[in-house]
């Protein structure tokens, strides 16, 4: 199967008429979470991307990224996405590769889905840890 095809396919079983890659490969899902970003990669093998915006990153970023880096740990909680920091806009970004000739429709489409929940979780780790403190104060003896 294509990545045209996969994406068409992908299309026909969420009923998105007229979803289809741009000239360059990529097509953008809207979707409850935001959205998810679709990219054909070809270097060194055919894969498919999902990457998503998670959230800037706060001023005061230790708790948040100390939070994001333990659940990127190990893939922890994120179903096989991975979380870095984009450097020119300073946000979070969430991707997750998978290999074209291993996905078909439904696989596609769970992709997509277990994609969203990481995303979702991501932002409620990061929000929440913007109001921890790492480390509390020492008590004087």
């Amino acid at each position: 199967m294509t990545y045209e095809e996969l994406i068409a396919a992908t299309a026909e079983k969420i009923g998105l008429e007229g979803f289809a890659p741009d000239d360059d490969g990529v097509c953008v899902l809207q979707s409850d979470v935001g959205e998810i970003a679709i990219l054909k990669c070809t270097d060194p093998l055919d894969c498919v991307l999902l990457n998503a915006s998670v959230a800037d990153v706060p001023a005061a970023a230790d708790a948040a990224l100390l939070a994001a880096l333990k659940a990127n740990n190990g893939f922890i909680d994120m179903h096989g996405a991975t979380l870095a920091v984009d450097a020119e806009t300073n946000r979070f970004e969430l991707s997750q590769y998978a290999f074209l000739a291993d996905l078909d429709a439904d696989s596609f489409v769970a992709m997509i889905e277990r994609f969203a929940a990481s995303l979702v979780d991501m932002r409620k780790k990061i929000e929440g840890a913007k109001v921890l403190k790492l480390f509390a104060p020492r008590s004087k003896r």
